[in-house]
């Protein structure tokens, strides 16, 4: 029943991180095609994602809630492999990777949006 519910919250994770990584690639172009906030629905969700999963590792102490709830699936207190598609040295470096991502996509579509087309 444990490797059935680490396996179901592994899907999850790993739909959540294609969601958040989709996100940011949907910032940076909407900055290279000046898109707004006010007129694509799309990048306000691109927009929103990213601050809602940021503001919940905020509040676990930069660290992902999925990932504790892996660690308490497995009985240990080291990482536990919760994504599929990553490499997992890329999982170590997430929590201060996405922030800056995140930070430069809102930055770049703030940038592009407001100065005029010429």
């Amino acid at each position: 029943m444990t490797a059935t519910l680490l396996h179901i919250l592994m899907a999850v994770h790993t739909l959540i991180g294609a969601v958040s990584t989709a996100c940011l690639f949907y910032l940076a172009w909407a900055a290279w095609r000046r898109r707004r906030p006010g007129t694509d629905k799309l990048l306000v969700f691109a927009l929103a994602w990213p601050l809602a999963n940021l503001t919940l590792m905020a509040l676990n102490g930069m660290a992902c809630p999925l990932q504790n709830a892996a660690q308490a699936l497995t009985g240990t207190h080291a990482w536990v492999r919760d994504i599929y598609w990553m490499p997992e040295d890329w999982l170590h470096v997430i929590p201060w990777t996405y922030p800056i991502g995140y930070a430069l996509g809102v930055a770049a579509v703030w940038w592009r949006a407001r100065k005029p087309i010429s």
